[in-house]
């Protein structure tokens, strides 16, 4: 395979042409008829064009391109030595010349093309057993997936064959043609079933449409970027916000199932009986629902509430715990014991949780619940209620940490809690609070009046002691975080706690980059996490993070998550970019997928992305909610003109 470099990337209609010295643009041929030769129209005109802008081909003569003709091996080798010139910034001489090239016994030297088959034979482009080359065989579409594979570093044979054609099973090829399937550059020959037509002679227009696709997709700017041996292999759900498809994609970027919903997703998770559990809008301006999909998109289960934001989970019990927020008018928080001097005459936010339990496609029980509220603590007004010290007490919540100094971390909404999770073993809570910058854990195993007094207060909190009276601003080590959560018992570093650290504008000084960090909790003694009332809780720092090599270079100021994965790995969607990717446990970075949709429009290979995806689960191949599930590759989601 050729290593090669890229100069230069075609835009949308926009083409880059060789000239001395540099690369420059020009506009060109949308997709269409083509102006300049008489003879082709529709699917491969945009690909004819963009070669002849190239100068990898000039057509047939007399104004034609002859699209239908097979295309042979001369002609092959022509087109992807040039191409490959190209890509590598140097134009090829205009007289080829090649002295060290192997001699091929049916190549005489008058011919145009005995320096390209040479070139080709030399560098296992094409092969020419026993010296001979074939120059005038037609290429079938089995031989130039081959051959692209060869001449382009980009491309690569499938590492694990999937069977997404019907007709490859016994083929030498089927790596190769799996291969350029997986980079975009063909859908195939038919559908019903999925063909690939290995042995049939590939066109002209055939070859033109996947080379240039080809030379489109050597610097990708969405859909998969990073692909090496050290990922991961499974299955990531996809969506941006505020689209109304969810896809399932592997992991070379192919999607294998999608689900067009009724509404404007918010947030989406895969369940174990492969159903799709998602949050939703009917329209940006109304409410929103939460509700279960089976695999044809239909709803199984909804319950429509006002209040729900960010987060939801089900648990192993089949309940949904959800998580809401309430509004309370200026003078109800001061009547708990907000500071008045920070209210406006407007309302204040706070969020508790909700557990119901399904008991129809329409209908719900709430079993459970878990506010906020319950659980203040105030140093301001001593005749309002929950008044005393807040350092003395750390298991409760500082309700005037939101104002003053602080006014700038999400005011009026008290806790701002963005994710949950939930510990089987211990029946616990995990809570994510973006505006204290804390994780926080409470005890599910309470009934609803419990949970709203002492056995409901915080057992554990970390990531911003000065909260509860413990450090200062040097002590904090969350920043606006998201996507608290366990490693599960069976990944590497079960039981540790792995954290999306965001990053924010507005700590002194600001930390405007993101790391993923890991920490230990401290043992349990009994069912509460040991803490002294002076002291923060342990520990005073995370045993891994990752960072990026430049740390702005990561940098998601909000929504974002990530996840252990069974081979050590960690996967990290980084949400303002819709960038996901795998690092290492040593931080190298070994898978990347830009998400390449708009509103869940694919986009054109080329555009450039920054599409809100706000968490990005990854499941793998052995996931119950997969058994069943057809799973054949149905080519990336971005379009290749």
């Amino acid at each position: 395979m050729i290593a090669r470099r890229v100069a230069f990337v075609c835009l949308g209609a926009i083409v880059a042409v060789w000239q001395p010295g540099k690369a420059v643009a020009e506009a060109g041929s949308g997709v269409g008829d083509s102006e300049r030769f008489g003879d082709i129209g529709g699917l491969h005109a945009y690909g004819i064009e963009q070669i002849f802008q190239l100068g990898i081909d000039t057509g047939c003569g007399e104004g034609r391109f002859c699209p239908d003709d097979p295309i042979s091996r001369a002609e092959m080798a022509a087109w992807l030595y040039r191409a490959t010139a190209r890509l590598d910034g140097v134009p090829p001489p205009p007289t080829p010349q090649d002295e060290t090239a192997p001699g091929l016994s049916d190549m005489p030297d008058s011919t145009w093309y005995g320096h390209y088959a040479r070139w080709a034979a030399a560098n296992g482009v094409i092969t020419a057993p026993g010296g001979v080359f074939n120059p005038n065989s037609p290429v079938t579409r089995a031989e130039a997936a081959v051959m692209f594979t060869a001449a382009f570093g980009h491309l690569a044979p499938a590492d694990e064959i999937q069977e997404v054609f019907a007709d490859t099973d016994y083929t030498s090829a089927t790596g190769a043609i799996e291969g350029i399937h997986a980079a975009g550059l063909t859908k195939g020959c038919a559908t019903n079933p999925l063909r690939y037509c290995p042995y049939q002679p590939i066109t002209r227009a055939q070859t033109a449409t996947m080379l240039a696709r080809a030379i489109q997709r050597a610097e990708p700017t969405i859909g998969l970027i990073v692909n090496k041996p050290q990922a991961a292999r499974g299955y990531t759900l996809l969506y941006s916000r505020n689209a109304r498809i969810v896809y399932l994609i592997d992991s070379l970027g192919r999607y294998v199932h999608k689900w067009e919903l009724p509404g404007h997703i918010r947030v989406a998770e895969l369940l174990e009986n492969g159903n799709l559990l998602t949050s939703y809008r009917q329209s940006l301006d109304t409410g929103t629902f939460v509700t279960e999909f089976d695999r044809a998109s239909n709803i199984v289960w909804e319950y429509t509430v006002e209040g729900f934001h960010h987060d939801f989970l089900k648990l192993p019990n089949g309940n949904i715990l959800l998580l809401m927020s309430g509004r309370m008018t200026s003078q109800d928080a001061i009547a708990v014991g907000a500071d008045p001097r920070y209210m406006v005459p407007d309302e204040v936010r706070y969020d508790y949780l909700r557990e119901v339990k399904p008991t129809g496609p329409n209908s719900s029980d709430i079993v459970w619940e878990w506010s906020v509220l319950d659980h203040l603590i105030q140093d301001n007004t001593p005749t309002a209620p929950n008044y005393g010290a807040i350092a003395g007490n750390p298991q409760r919540i500082h309700i005037n940490y939101l104002f003053g100094d602080n006014s700038d971390t999400l005011p009026r909404h008290v806790a701002y809690i963005n994710a949950i999770d939930y510990n089987p073993v211990l029946d616990y809570i995990m809570l994510s609070s973006r505006s204290y910058s804390e994780l926080w854990i409470i005890d599910h195993n309470t009934t609803t009046e419990e949970a709203a007094g002492p056995k409901g207060d915080l057992l554990y909190r970390w990531g911003n002691p000065r909260v509860y009276g413990a450090g200062d601003y040097q002590d904090q080590q969350l920043f606006g975080q998201h996507d608290t959560q366990w490693i599960p018992h069976d990944l590497p570093g079960a039981g540790n706690v792995l954290i999306f650290n965001n990053g924010t504008e507005f700590t002194v000084p600001p930390r405007r980059y993101s790391t993923i960090d890991e920490i230990i909790l401290p043992d349990l003694q009994g069912r509460t996490y040991p803490q002294t009332r002076t002291l923060a809780f342990a520990p005073p720092g995370h045993i891994w993070t990752y960072t990026a090599p430049k740390p702005a270079d990561f940098y998601a100021y909000q929504g974002s998550g990530t996840q252990r994965l069974p081979n050590g790995n960690t996967q990290i969607c980084e949400a303002t970019s819709g960038t996901i990717f795998q690092v290492t446990s040593g931080g190298e970075l070994v898978w990347k997928y830009i998400n390449p949709t708009y509103r869940g429009r694919p986009k054109i290979q080329g555009e450039s992305s920054q599409t809100p995806t706000y968490r990005a689960p990854w499941y793998p191949p052995d996931y119950p909610g997969l058994k069943d599930m057809e799973l054949t590759p149905k080519g990336p989601i971005e379009q290749y003109r």
